[in-house]
């Protein structure tokens, strides 16, 4: 149990100080600003795998699997919000940019 929090909370810290080295550094690997935003936001999904996993015990629970549906439909509805709102902004850009 100790181990498994020690990886996670090393693995986090790793996650966080590469987002910030490519924030702070954003001509460091050579990538355009877009790559950049995709590598960070591929490393908080990155981020979000290793808190389930190693601090919120989402797949080695015993117990019902309702925590686990609980859980996903959680992540789903939240996906849907960054999305639509990502794409509510994108639309009104493109409407009001002429």
């Amino acid at each position: 149990m100790l181990l498994s929090r020690v990886v996670g909370f090393v693995g986090s810290l790793t996650l966080t100080a590469i987002a910030f080295w490519i924030f702070f550094f954003p001509g460091a690997l050579g990538l355009s600003t877009q790559a950049n935003v995709w590598i960070v936001c591929i490393l908080a999904l990155m981020q979000c795998s290793v808190q389930s996993i190693f601090f919120l015990n989402v797949l080695s629970e015993r117990g019902t699997r309702w925590h686990l549906i609980i859980f996903a439909s959680t992540l789903s509805i939240i996906a849907i919000i960054v999305v639509g709102s990502i794409w509510i902004m994108q639309h009104l850009n493109d409407n009001m940019m002429h």
